[in-house]
């Protein structure tokens, strides 16, 4: 019996899981006692590989431990917190910044900062859209051919008929009806000399 009992420590201290021990065939007390405490050892120890192979690799979906496992009561924790930060992580995903991380140390720091950071830029990034909107709502594109008065450089009216005098429009008139931009009047030189040729005297 004890070079049994031996032998299976020997296995699961070596990482592996040894079969159960056979306990009908003892007729002592003690011999029962302590196979059935070996037997749930090991059935523990069973459970406990089960779900540390999966949780090691981030599968926490379908992973049940027994209540009385006591031995897995800080997997169960670890899964418990796992599951929530998974869940975090998609709130996280969907907008919601309030989301912070408090058991998992220098995790918990990373996570949270990460968060900050995230929201930080997105209001950043909505602030930009906005002033791009904005700036976009008064830009006005002028494109396209325009017909142009070759003497007097008034410029014609979209669709209006090029007979009638009222179609056409001073150049400012028309610039400044579509775009922002403003005028401010002088005379250049040369229109200074046919203009006013005794000022240039």
């Amino acid at each position: 019996m004890i070079e049994e009992v031996i032998e299976k420590l020997a296995i699961l201290l070596q990482g592996r899981i040894p079969s159960r021990i056979d306990i009908e065939r003892f007729d002592n007390e003690i011999e029962h006692e302590l196979g059935e405490m070996l037997n749930q050892f090991i059935d523990f120890m069973q459970e406990i590989q089960e779900i540390i192979v999966p949780l090691s690799q981030g599968e926490l979906q379908d992973i049940k431990l027994q209540s009385k496992n006591f031995l897995a009561s800080p997997f169960k924790e670890l899964h418990s917190r796992l599951l929530h930060l998974t869940w975090q992580a998609t709130q996280v995903a969907n907008g919601d910044y309030k989301q912070r991380v408090d058991f998992m140390g220098d995790f918990s720091e990373a996570f949270n900062s990460m968060i900050i950071s995230l929201d930080h830029n997105e209001k950043l990034l909505k602030k930009k859209i906005d002033e791009l909107e904005k700036a976009l709502s008064h830009i006005t594109k002028l494109e396209g051919i325009l017909p142009i008065c070759s003497n007097c450089k008034r410029i014609r009216l979209e669709g209006a008929a090029p007979e009638n005098q009222d179609s056409w429009i001073q150049i400012e008139s028309y610039i400044s009806k579509r775009t922002e931009a403003q005028f401010s009047h002088g005379i250049c030189p040369e229109c200074m000399k046919k203009l006013y040729p005794e000022l240039m005297k």
